[in-house]
């Protein structure tokens, strides 16, 4: 039997990143996402927009369902100082009672369990050096800088360029340039716009992202993604 799993996150970013992971079989495909194609619950983006969308529909109806539903959450950390901190807040936005998951391993996974409704929070928390803010789109840069790039790069880019050229622009001197001017990236966002950029890529980041995913290496997405597969396993 197949278990629908709700999923709500904090943007579109991570909402098409999930739906390439789930068709490429990251994700198990022993579950499957509601909304379908892993579409938004709303117009409404945004954290604060989106925990009252919880409060005022989603989670009144879950837990008016009669059997236990299962929900994916997926929020930035942000400029919280840990992810238990950003668990804190949204356990006091959503009055759930989230606990950390397998804390040995992860330390951005939490769990809330009762007999109407099993909630995992992913925090996303990638670590990217000389940027504080820890965000979804960090694990998007950790894919365009690790060992498969090169490849990323034949994929994603939409300029002839060799892609040593390409990747240091990216990768080293605009980030220079800004350091220089006194305006580091605080942002990943702000990073990936820079491949965006050096590589022409005329659509969103949105769109970037999902591109990324599409042609990057199994074994890296589930290494960058291992904390997120986890959030759904624990669903099943």
């Amino acid at each position: 039997m197949t278990t629908t799993i709700y999923v709500v996150t904090e943007g579109a970013t991570e909402r098409i990143v999930g739906k390439v992971l789930h068709e490429r079989g990251i994700l198990s495909g022993k579950a499957q996402p509601r909304p379908p194609q892993w579409r938004g619950m709303s117009g409404r983006e945004g954290f604060n927009q989106v925990m009252q969308s919880l409060t005022n529909e989603l989670l009144p109806t879950l837990c008016a369902s009669g059997k236990q539903e299962r929900l994916l959450l997926v929020f930035d950390q942000d400029d919280a100082a840990t992810p238990q901190d950003r668990a804190n807040l949204i356990n006091q936005a959503l009055s759930l009672q989230l606990q950390p998951y397998n804390p040995q391993q992860y330390d951005n996974l939490f769990m809330h369990d009762d007999p109407s409704l099993r909630v995992m929070l992913h925090v996303s928390n990638a670590t990217i050096l000389g940027i504080t803010r820890k965000d979804f789109d960090g694990y998007l840069l950790m894919l365009l800088q690790g060992q498969n790039k090169p490849n990323l790069v034949q994929h994603l880019a939409k300029v002839q360029a060799a892609s040593n050229t390409l990747l240091y622009k990216a990768e080293q001197a605009i980030p220079q340039l800004m350091q220089q001017n006194g305006i580091p990236w605080t942002h990943a966002k702000s990073w990936l716009y820079a491949y965006i950029t050096v590589f022409h890529y005329r659509q969103s980041h949105v769109w970037f992202a999902e591109e990324i995913v599409q042609h990057a290496d199994a074994q890296d997405l589930r290494h960058v993604f291992s904390s997120l597969i986890a959030a759904w396993e624990a669903l099943i």
